[in-house]
């Protein structure tokens, strides 16, 4: 009926020149298919669900051929009795894209600033260039039912060939994550991953860890704590704890900002982030 409809109003009578007579309750029944097609449009856009800007990566992957691009700023400070060091992040650019229904492909590039001050001297060094480049994948393993949660696999490295030689290491990278998440209510949902990960000078690998704990405060504003950390040998252990909140300002295009500090004299002391986050085509 309602395709009837729409072939009547989009007809044209030649001979006279004009549409048929109006009628009311065929425009009303036209109407309401028009926007019961936006309603269903808007109900199969894919949630926006991002790896920034905490720590632990998600178990979700990008929709079939979507773009998301996932960008900021991050500024770590680290202070000792010798020297202070602030590390800049300019440009944290995380490009993550829908090759299959349950596969991404990330690619992550930095553009990074150090700047080191001894203490009581005139020694100041400050370098700007390119961090070593980030490729990886991400597989979903399973979907979350029951007491299973969401998970995903995370593998790849980092390569120094494009990377500053400051910033460049002697080998490749590995890294190796598992991902996984777990809904407990309506607004709480719990996400964690373990894994191992290369320096890119030492053989050893060190173990990663991450716990975070999502809260989503309303429609568009949602916030997190965070604990996360890096296991080497002894001397060489991180423990940091971060939180932060994200703003959907729209379906594709989310803000976010964070700060978090070191639990141990091996982590940075404190650092902060902001940026922002967004998906083509829209």
């Amino acid at each position: 009926m309602i395709i009837a409809d729409l072939n009547w109003i989009l007809s044209y009578n030649k001979d006279e020149k004009r549409l048929p007579l109006f009628n009311p309750g065929r425009l009303i029944s036209v109407s309401v298919f028009l926007i019961s097609l936006s309603v269903t449009a808007q109900e199969k856009r894919p949630e926006l669900i991002t790896d920034r800007p905490d720590q632990t990566e998600s178990a979700v992957v990008v929709p079939l051929r979507s773009l998301q691009i996932e960008t900021g700023f991050l500024m770590q400070k680290n202070e000792t009795d010798l020297a202070v060091e602030r590390l800049l992040s300019y440009n944290t650019t995380l490009l993550r894209y829908g090759l299959l229904e349950r596969l991404e492909l990330r690619i992550g590039l930095d553009l990074l600033s150090e700047k080191l001050e001894v203490k009581n001297t005139d020694i100041k060094e400050h370098i700007t260039g390119t961090g070593p480049l980030l490729l990886q994948f991400k597989y979903k393993v399973a979907e979350e039912r029951g007491w299973i949660p969401d998970i995903a696999f995370i593998g790849g490295a980092t390569l120094p060939c494009v990377a500053k030689e400051f910033f460049r290491t002697s080998g490749v990278a590995p890294v190796f994550r598992l991902a996984l998440s777990h809904t407990l209510s309506d607004r709480l949902a719990l996400g964690s991953n373990l894994g191992a990960e290369w320096d890119g000078e030492s053989r050893t690998p060190g173990f990663y860890y991450s716990f975070v704990l999502g809260i989503t405060a309303t429609e568009k504003l949602g916030l997190f704590t965070e604990f996360y950390g890096l296991m080497r040998e002894p001397g060489k252990r991180m423990h940091l704890f971060d939180a932060g909140f994200t703003f959907l300002m729209l379906h594709n295009l989310q803000l976010d900002i964070s700060g978090g500090v070191g639990l141990n004299k091996i982590a940075f002391d404190r650092f902060i982030s902001f940026g922002f986050t967004y998906r083509l085509p829209r």
